[in-house]
């Protein structure tokens, strides 16, 4: 802690107030201050404890390393089952960083939306603004109803040739249609041919 107190607390210098900085100063590089003291505390304990463990896990980590370079398929295994996971997991932050900005963007479009009518509620007046919108909602039916007119004179244009011709064919079902009978010339006999439904 005394290697990265100096720098840690020269970064903090313009961020700080300087009571602040004399307090941290007074606890960080104190050597008979608290903190001090559990740093020294918990770095022998992690030294003890390395000590202690490294001639326990020496062996086992020896014949793990030569275990993998016996068998380089495991390693080559691992590695790719390695990268697919890393890729699996970037490919899920992307797309959750794409849904959050898609809800994001679409929630700033309502909100825009919001203001722009509040906007121009507020420079036209209310009276004027719900003229606006009744008037906008008549033109609005007006071409609906013109919409709807061609779609209905169309429908009953393609659903009388339907029933003249027997199907939205060409000539040669509205000609059959209109003949009422048909000579077929495999079998030398006719069918009659009712199309009037």
């Amino acid at each position: 802690m005394d290697r990265t107190d100096p720098m840690f607390l020269d970064a903090l210098k313009g961020i700080l107030p300087e009571q602040t900085m004399e307090l941290l100063q007074a606890h960080l590089q104190n050597p008979q201050s608290a903190l001090q003291t559990l740093w020294r505390q918990a770095s022998l304990l992690v030294a003890r404890l390395f000590s202690l463990a490294y001639p326990l896990v020496e062996p086992l980590l020896a014949r793990l390393l030569q275990a993998l370079h016996d068998s380089p398929d495991v390693v080559v295994l691992g590695f790719a089952l390695a990268l697919f996971v890393f890729v699996l997991q970037v490919v899920s932050w992307v797309h959750r960083t794409a849904l959050y900005l898609t809800r994001l963007a679409f929630r700033l479009l309502g909100w825009a939306l919001v203001l722009a009518v509040l906007a121009v509620v507020w420079r036209r007046g209310p009276e004027a603004a719900v003229r606006d919108v009744v008037v906008f909602c008549g033109r609005l039916a007006g071409y609906a109803a013109v919409v709807r007119d061609i779609w209905w004179s169309e429908y009953q244009r393609f659903d009388a040739q339907t029933k003249r011709g027997g199907g939205p064919g060409g000539p040669a079902t509205a000609a059959a249609g209109a003949g009422g009978s048909q000579r077929v010339p495999s079998g030398g006999y006719s069918r009659s041919r009712n199309t009037g439904w």
